[in-house]
C-alpha cells in the first residue's frame, strides 16, 4: 500500500528533491496553534486565580526538563517519561513513584494535545492496534500497580527496585534503536495498515500491550515502546504509522494513570505545614513531613503544563515533515541517546553487579531477539511466505 507522504529523497532519481514536505498550510497551522493556546490560557487563569505562580516558580526544574521531554513525547514512541523519569530520579533526587506519577500526569496533557494535532493533520493511525493495545495496556497497568506497587503508601511506591524498572525500559529502547538502524538498510520500510490481521497478531499485540502497561506502572511510559516494537517489527507497519499509533495509545493510558494516581489516589491533594513541608497526601499522613522540592507532584505538573502543550505538538509536526529515512534515523537516534544516558547516569549499574549482569544479558537478548523475530516473524504470526506483506526479513 502506498503512503500519502512523499518517498525518501535517497530513493528518488532526482537527488535534489528536499527532504521535507513542501507547502505549509497556514490555515491548518493556525488551527493547530489554537489548541495549545487555549490550554495555556486556561492554565494561566487557573494559576493566577489559585495564587499558584510562586509554586510554579519554585519548580522551574520541571519546566526545563520538559522542554526536551515534551518534544520527545510528541515526536517518538518513547514518551516524555523517558526524559522525566531519569532526570527526576537521578538529577533532582525525586522518589521514583513521584517521578512516575508526574510523567503520566504531564503526558496526559502534552501527549493528548499532540494526539489532537495528529488527528487534525490526518496522520495515518492503525486503529485496530489502538483498540487492542489501549484496553490491554490498561489491564497491564492496573495489574502492575497492584502487583508491583503498594497502594497504602503515600505515592503508591514500588515493591521492586526502581533501578530494575529503569533498566528494563532501557533494554526495550535499545531493541527499538537497533530495529531502526536495521531498517535503514532495508528497501521495504513497511505498510500503512497491518496487511494480515489474524488471531496470532491479535494475541501478540495483546501480550506486548499488557507487558508495556506493566512497565508503564513503574516508569510512566512503556506501552508505547512495546506497541511500536510489535507493530513495526512483527506486524510490518511503517514507522510513520507506528509513531502516531503509539503516541495516541500512550496518551490514552496516561489519562488513565492521571485519574488513578493523581486524582483517585489523591497524589495531587497535598497538605502543607507552616514550613512548606508536605504533611499529607490524600488521606494519608506523611510522617515525617516530606521535602516539597522533591515530592510536590502537583507543583511539578503546574510548572510543566505550559511547556508541554507547545513542545509536544512541535515534536509531532517535526516528525510529520520528515521523510522516511530521516524519520527512521530520528527515532532510532532518540532511543540510542536514552540508552546511553542510562549507562552514564544510572549509578546502580556500577554498584550493583546483579543489575549490571541483568542489563548486559538483557541487552544481548534484545538485540539478538530483534534479528530473530524480524527473520521469522511470518512463521510466528502465520503470514504467508513471499515478498509481501510488510517488512522484508
Amino acid at each position: 500500500m502506498k503512503r500519502d507522504e512523499p518517498q525518501d529523497a535517497l530513493s528518488q532519481t532526482d537527488a535534489s528533491v528536499p527532504d521535507v514536505v513542501p507547502g505549509p498550510n497556514w490555515r491548518r497551522i493556525a488551527l493547530i496553534c489554537a489548541l495549545p493556546a487555549a490550554v495555556t490560557l486556561a492554565w494561566l487563569i487557573a494559576v493566577v486565580v489559585g495564587d499558584q505562580l510562586g509554586r510554579v516558580a519554585e519548580h522551574w526544574e520541571a519546566t526545563v526538563t520538559m522542554i526536551f521531554g515534551s518534544f520527545l513525547a510528541g515526536s517518538s514512541p518513547e514518551g516524555g517519561g523517558a526524559v522525566a523519569f531519569p532526570i527526576f530520579t537521578k538529577v533532582l533526587e525525586t522518589p521514583a513513584a513521584v517521578a512516575r506519577t508526574f510523567s503520566l500526569s504531564i503526558q496526559a496533557v502534552g501527549m493528548t494535545v499532540a494526539s489532537a494535532v495528529m488527528l487534525l493533520t490526518a496522520r495515518t493511525i492503525e486503529w485496530r492496534a489502538f483498540l487492542v493495545a489501549f484496553p490491554l495496556g490498561t489491564a497491564g497497568f492496573m495489574a502492575g500497580l497492584f502487583v508491583l506497587g503498594d497502594p497504602d503508601t503515600l505515592f503508591w511506591d514500588f515493591r521492586v527496585s526502581a533501578a530494575f524498572a529503569k533498566v528494563t525500559f532501557t533494554i526495550t529502547l535499545a531493541a527499538m534503536a537497533y530495529l531502526m538502524f536495521v531498517m535503514l538498510r532495508s528497501p521495504d520500510k513497511g505498510e500503512d495498515r497491518c496487511p494480515i490481521w489474524n488471531r496470532r497478531v491479535g494475541f501478540g499485540l495483546a501480550g506486548a500491550a499488557f507487558i508495556g502497561g506493566a512497565i508503564t506502572s513503574l516508569t510512566g511510559t512503556g506501552v508505547n515502546v512495546m506497541l511500536f516494537l510489535f507493530i513495526v517489527l512483527m506486524a510490518g507497519l511503517h514507522p510513520r504509522v507506528g509513531v502516531p499509533t503509539s503516541i495516541l495509545t500512550m496518551a490514552a493510558l496516561s489519562i488513565v494513570g492521571f485519574i488513578v494516581l493523581a486524582l483517585v489516589h489523591g497524589q495531587f491533594d497535598l497538605g502543607f505545614n507552616a514550613a512548606g513541608e508536605i504533611i499529607s497526601v490524600g488521606d494519608r499522613v506523611a510522617d515525617p513531613p516530606l521535602d516539597a522540592s522533591r515530592t510536590d507532584v502537583l507543583g511539578f505538573w503546574l510548572a510543566a503544563v505550559p511547556v508541554v502543550v507547545w513542545g509536544a505538538p512541535l515534536g509531532t509536526w517535526v516528525v510529520h515533515v520528515l521523510r522516511e529515512r530521516r524519520l527512521i534515523m530520528f527515532v532510532g537516534l532518540l532511543a540510542l541517546i536514552e540508552v546511553m544516558t542510562t549507562v552514564i547516569f544510572l549509578d546502580d549499574l556500577r554498584s550493583n553487579r546483579a543489575l549490571l549482569a541483568y542489563f548486559i544479558g538483557g541487552l544481548v537478548l534484545a538485540l539478538v531477539g530483534v534479528r530473530v523475530l524480524r527473520r521469522y516473524r511470518r512463521e510466528l504470526l502465520g503470514f504467508p511466505p513471499g515478498p509481501s506483506p510488510g517488512l522484508q526479513p
